[in-house]
């Protein structure tokens, strides 16, 4: 659920339970007010026959109209009221009562029910008539509960109907707010989307609120600062394969210079050496020559070692002729199993370093994949780079293999090619193909 959803129905509960309290406090008002009410006539009515009793005795008059009930009207100001006076003498009993009450039920059962269990609208107020010490009854007031029931179930109406426009009107208030406050929100998280999706360049807005701005303000840092530091991991994993190119470079000359030359120096001295036994000591002649393979299988060795170190195509006749060697080599390993073509677009021989040999080496770890685990009919290369356009290097083939062949694969592997992509600050992109077999799509600048 959302924060504003959340908010909203906070709101709607904090308004229903404020709805209820107030519900209540009036019912509860209505009954106290009745109840005062009961109570002052009660008491005005006692007032009222005490003083007649006074006028009596101080006047030696003897009244039958005791109590003057003439009088009680204008006391009984509470509709539903109903007055008795209950006398020890049977004649002067006196009942008065206030019949307006209503025709017809205003109020559902429901409601009914509930006031007369909480409420208990049929309440009584009892005085006694007492006059020097002698009892003359009781005043007995009683609250009609049908009445009552009316009353308190239209002041719960009248008070529900105001306190539900006033809330209806704060919640619709409270919505537009809350829908305006977290319109950034919004924007933060769209933000937040694209950075996570690689755009760190991307940028929030200054919000006009505090929190907001604030908030905007530090993932504008924290994206710059991550920006930064890929940069510099993009120069420095550049910097480190340039070093570890010259390193390669520096060890396969020496490699070649050396270890090559004694070999063949090896080779020669064995020759002459074989030549003399041949004449001299025949019995030498032999063993001699066995020496001869082991020099052979040191060079074919050394010449695998300094391709793994550095390609001497690349460096000798350029990446186009290297590239094109490499093609070769394939196709006539594969004897026909495999086609593999070669498509080269722009100035493809021409790449300033370290991309040459990068490149070389990306094609050549996908070639081995699609020969170890393809099984395809074709693989095609295709290297372009036009002018004011970013490398573009795509090989594909119609085979079965899988994108985890080339985390399984001897060498690099994907990791290896992702990682020379990345550092040459370009991206890479793997996809099956329709019709069967992967797609290995790289870009690279020309601006390392």
């Amino acid at each position: 659920m959302n924060l504003k959803r959340q908010l909203l129905y906070r709101i709607l509960f904090i308004a229903i339970i404020c709805l209820a309290a107030s519900a209540l406090y009036v019912l509860y008002q209505t009954k106290q007010q009745a109840i005062s009410e009961a109570t002052f006539t009660a008491n005005s009515i006692e007032k009222q026959m005490n003083a007649q009793l006074l006028q009596m005795f101080s006047r030696y008059e003897s009244s039958d109209s005791f109590p003057n009930t003439d009088l009680w009207p204008d006391i009984n100001g509470l509709s539903g009221l109903c007055i008795q006076f209950l006398s020890l003498s049977e004649n002067r009993q006196r009942k008065l009562c206030n019949q307006t009450i209503t025709t017809k039920q205003t109020w559902p059962n429901w409601f009914g029910s509930l006031y007369q269990q909480f409420f208990a609208p049929n309440f009584e107020v009892k005085k006694n008539i007492y006059f020097n010490a002698l009892a003359y009854g009781s005043i007995l007031v009683s609250l009609n509960p049908h009445i009552q029931t009316a009353r308190a179930w239209n002041n719960l109406q009248a008070v529900i109907g105001v306190l539900f426009a006033s809330i209806l009107a704060v919640c619709l208030l409270a919505y537009f707010t809350i829908n305006r406050m977290l319109q950034p929100a919004q924007l933060i998280v769209t933000g937040l989307e694209k950075m996570r999706n690689g755009q760190l360049d991307t940028r929030l807005p200054a919000f006009a609120i505090k929190e907001w701005k604030q908030t905007s303000d530090a993932i504008n840092q924290l994206a710059k600062s991550q920006e930064d530091i890929i940069v510099n991991n993009k120069q420095l994993a550049l910097k480190l394969l340039n070093i570890q190119q010259e390193e390669h470079r520096y060890i396969a000359r020496e490699l070649h210079d050396e270890f090559g030359q004694c070999l063949a120096g090896i080779n020669a001295i064995t020759t002459s050496i074989y030549q003399t036994a041949k004449i001299d000591h025949s019995e030498l002649a032999t063993e001699v020559k066995t020496i001869s393979p082991i020099t052979h299988h040191m060079m074919d060795v050394l010449r695998n070692l300094l391709t793994r170190l550095r390609p001497v195509d690349v460096d000798d006749f350029g990446l186009n002729t290297s590239l094109q060697k490499l093609i070769n080599t394939w196709n006539n390993q594969s004897k026909g199993k495999t086609n593999y073509q070669l498509s080269l677009s722009g100035e493809t021989n021409t790449l300033p370093e370290p991309l040459p040999v990068n490149i070389y080496r990306i094609v050549q770890e996908c070639l081995t994949n699609i020969a170890k685990h393809a099984n395809a009919s074709n693989a095609i290369v295709k290297l372009n780079n036009q002018n004011k356009q970013d490398i573009q290097l795509e090989i594909t083939d119609d085979g079965h293999a899988k994108t985890s062949d080339f985390d399984k694969a001897i060498g690099v592997g994907l990791l290896g090619i992702k990682e020379r992509v990345s550092a040459l600050g370009g991206t890479l992109t793997l996809t099956p193909n329709n019709t069967g077999g992967l797609t290995v799509a790289i870009t690279i600048p020309k601006a390392l």
